[in-house]
């Protein structure tokens, strides 16, 4: 498990809030953001926090015995699930503004962790055009006992994917990893502007001496000389 900034870890649920908007709460990856979200308050908060019991009170659903199913309970269903995954988002943008005030108006008294310690799971997105197995590695070492597993498209060559599975690709994932210096640079600027058009969380990389338009440069990079530098860095950047 690692230890996370727990700002950092409410916005990372945030991030992936706009990607249930099309489930139901029996979809397992809104099951696992729920969990985690939940166990994120309670560590941050403690259980009977203000944050936390807000949270538990959601029910995403009007009816939950399957012996009702109709199409009007499915309505109603669907209505109740995305009501409460605004009012859900609601919750979180309050605990984050809790957790800036306590850093800034009482720094010497700061009431909730700096840190929490987690085991995250899900997937991340390898950028197109990482055809090569050693730099694979390299960056699955990097998140290697996370929880986190990588998502290249299986064994298909990437080329031969539709632009669709790399969009559901990159919806499901935490996150996306970019490599500008990729000779595939055109397709991974296109990933990386669907992504940031999600809100997604990205991380840069590019090897020493790549060229890339003045506009990347306002985004966090991590320039790498070789492979080992490049674990080092991604492990120092997932804190």
């Amino acid at each position: 498990m690692s230890e996370r900034d727990p700002i950092d870890l409410i916005k990372d649920q945030l991030n992936r809030w706009e990607g249930l908007a099309g489930l139901h709460p029996d979809h397992e990856l809104f099951k696992q953001w729920q969990t985690e979200t939940r166990t994120i308050l309670e560590k941050v908060f403690s259980p009977k926090s203000t944050h936390c019991q807000n949270f538990m009170a959601l029910r995403f659903r009007e009816v939950s015995v399957k012996a009702f199913d109709s199409p009007e309970i499915d309505k109603m269903n669907s209505a109740r699930y995305k009501r409460d995954l605004e009012n859900s988002k609601t919750i979180l943008l309050s605990a984050i503004k809790e957790l800036t005030l306590d850093r800034t108006l009482f720094k010497k008294i700061q009431t909730t962790p700096k840190t929490v310690e987690v085991s995250l799971k899900g997937e991340y997105f390898i950028s197109s055009g990482m055809t090569d197995p050693e730099m694979r590695r390299a960056i699955e070492l990097a998140f290697e006992g996370s929880g986190l597993t990588s998502v290249c498209g299986g064994d298909a060559p990437r080329e031969r994917e539709s632009l669709d599975h790399r969009i559901d690709q990159i919806r499901r994932a935490r996150f996306g990893i970019y490599d500008l210096s990729s000779p595939k640079k055109e397709e991974v600027l296109i990933e990386l502007g669907i992504a940031l058009g999600m809100g997604k969380e990205i991380m840069i990389i590019y090897q020493k001496g790549s060229r890339f338009s003045e506009m990347m440069r306002k985004f966090p990079k991590i320039e790498y000389e070789n492979l080992t530098e490049l674990t080092d860095q991604l492990k120092r950047r997932m804190g």
